[in-house]
């Protein structure tokens, strides 16, 4: 009995000095922040980060999210979005860990670099600060910013040479980045597929533990889905003006396409209705030209030479303006693209009817005349 009773203390003894030892790998490794249920098939899906930016609410990243057949993140957009710098540093680094282990391989986390996603204490000079990582001014990247409060909201209005590394915070901006890595090991997909029902199993409660949701097919898709925002008209425009103020690349380099916009499918039909419109008005148009008198052709060259435009180059002229339009799409700067498709469909709708009224006004007059010239036979 004495030994039975031996044995008991010990093992509670072994359970009391594991335990704290085993917490403190589940904390570490997921506090919450993982903890949700997700059930998207993330395989064939992507995820761009945009840029850094700041918002009233704090430094956020912007990224754009695509379905399956994206084309690197070309097409087939679900939407823009942001999500506070810390959350997606954090998601990303797990993502990485999960892309490193895919192939085999173990990626070494930057925890010193880490610790300042939270606001942390920090004395320079005699006097305390709290430091936490934030945007760079590029948009680009990040730094550590220096707040004067523990909660980190009001910043300092000069820079402090902190000497803080963040090079192991490796987040690729202006790159299409894949939601799942294909593992280096053999039969891939039976793989994963088991895998998926691993973690299914113990979503459902059915695994030890009553079910582990902080695991996912995409540590950063999953995240970047469940914990996103709506990036508003300001914060695109935030987004693309750091897109465009720096040509600079996130660690890694990239070669992602331009950052702007991309045409809604709406967006898309429209500009083909535009486009067709102002071709059937140019068209309609010309025929109508072929119509006019000679003194209203005479009256209308006149009035393109007091304009001080050669009439020879009005083609020229309209060709341009074609070729400018069409570039405007191609780098999704809508707001020219409208301005220009929509004022040139009035000017050719308005010249078109222009020449209608003028012919039917003509008609109307030798019709006048016609009919005045038979009464006086009369």
């Amino acid at each position: 009995m004495k030994i039975f009773r031996l044995l008991v203390a010990y093992a509670a003894y072994f359970l009391v000095a594991a335990l704290p030892a085993v917490l403190a790998k589940d904390e570490e490794d997921d506090d919450g922040f993982f903890y949700f249920q997700d059930d998207n098939d993330w395989s064939e899906s992507a995820i761009y980060p945009m840029s850094c930016i700041e918002t009233s609410e704090g430094d956020a990243v912007v990224y754009q999210m695509y379905k399956k057949g994206h084309n690197q993140c070309k097409r087939r957009s679900l939407g823009k979005y942001k999500m506070d710098v810390d959350s997606f540093i954090r998601a990303y680094v797990s993502q990485l860990e999960q892309d490193y282990l895919a192939k085999g391989a173990e990626y070494e986390v930057d925890d010193e670099a880490m610790e300042y996603l939270q606001c942390q204490q920090y004395y320079y000079n005699n006097n305390m600060y709290y430091l936490k990582v934030g945007c760079r001014s590029t948009g680009k990247g990040f730094m550590v910013h220096a707040y004067t409060d523990m909660y980190c909201s009001e910043k300092l209005s000069y820079n402090l040479n902190l000497g803080v590394d963040l090079s192991g915070l490796r987040v690729q901006f202006d790159t299409c980045k894949n939601c799942v890595t294909s593992s280096s090991y053999g039969n891939n997909n039976k793989y994963n597929n088991n895998n998926n029902a691993y973690n299914n199993y113990n979503n459902q409660g059915g695994g030890y533990g009553y079910g582990d949701m902080s695991q996912h097919e995409s540590m950063l898709c999953s995240s970047a889905d469940h914990y996103k925002d709506t990036c508003n008209r300001s914060c695109r425009r935030a987004a693309n003006k750091a897109g465009s103020s720096s040509s600079s690349k996130g660690w890694g380099g990239g070669g992602g396409s331009w950052d702007g916009d991309g045409f809604s499918p709406i967006g898309k039909f429209f500009l083909w209705v535009l486009s067709l419109s102002a071709i059937f008005f140019l068209l309609a148009g010309l025929a109508q030209r072929k119509k006019m008198s000679k003194q209203d052709a005479l009256i209308e060259e006149a009035a393109i030479k007091a304009s001080g435009v050669d009439k020879k180059y009005i083609p020229r002229i309209f060709v341009g303006l074609i070729l400018f339009i069409i570039i405007l799409i191609l780098f999704r700067r809508k707001v020219l693209t409208w301005f220009f498709l929509i004022g040139i469909n009035i000017g050719l709708l308005a010249y078109w009817m222009h020449l209608k009224n003028k012919a039917e006004q003509n008609a109307a007059a030798n019709g006048f005349q016609l009919y005045g010239d038979g009464a006086v036979a009369a």
